[in-house]
């Protein structure tokens, strides 16, 4: 999950910052299976969290982790598409290759992540609170800053009628935005790693009993 966000978002800062290097059919390819590979492993991660995190957990929780693998899974359809595109696979109907749904996707599924995060606040442990609830806030402050974004994107298309992400807007906006991007990359990255610690150290813990 961390190295695929990392590459992710490696990727997104090399098209902004040098977007001539798209004009390569095969450097567009790479950065789409990348960013495809990012999402689904995003994917996995919910899906692992109702299975294996959940048990005898709030049905809240479980819920919002459930409506959190909805909401990956109509991001990952966005991305997939786009992959088609790229590699020219015609295997999507035409009524499903609407710019729309990428305008208004991604915002949707990063509200639900909101609420996903926040309901995990609310139902923490204390066992959870000592080393989640702060990597948990950041992750809450990180998806706002997407959501911002992503309005951002979605006001853009419903003014100019047009698609675009971030990157390929006008170089202000896409140079401006890329510290914010960068900054909610960190926030969410960080609660991905203390994640990853504190269930490496139940796990040692389980096992030391």
């Amino acid at each position: 999950m961390i190295i695929s966000l990392i590459a992710s978002f490696f990727v997104r800062i090399t098209g902004t910052l040098f977007p001539e290097i798209f004009q390569n059919v095969n450097i567009v390819k790479l950065s789409i299976v990348i960013n495809t590979f990012f999402i689904i492993v995003h994917l996995l991660f919910f899906i692992c969290f109702l299975r294996s995190y959940t048990t005898n957990r709030e049905q809240s929780l479980k819920i919002v982790s459930f409506l959190s693998i909805i909401g990956s899974i109509a991001v990952a359809f966005t991305y997939i598409k786009n992959f088609c595109l790229v590699f020219k696979l015609d295997i999507f109907p035409l009524f499903l290759m609407n710019y729309t749904l990428d305008a208004t996707i991604p915002l949707a599924s990063s509200l639900i992540h909101l609420i996903f995060f926040y309901t995990f606040k609310k139902v923490q442990t204390q066992e959870e609170y000592k080393m989640l609830d702060r990597p948990i806030v950041s992750a809450i402050i990180g998806i706002g800053i997407f959501i911002v974004l992503h309005l951002i994107v979605l006001v853009n298309y419903l003014k100019s009628h047009k698609f675009a992400w971030l990157e390929h807007m006008h170089r202000m906006v896409a140079v401006g935005t890329l510290p914010f991007i960068a900054l909610a990359a960190v926030l969410i990255l960080y609660f991905y790693y203390k994640f990853y610690q504190f269930v490496s150290f139940k796990r040692v813990n389980t096992y030391a009993r």
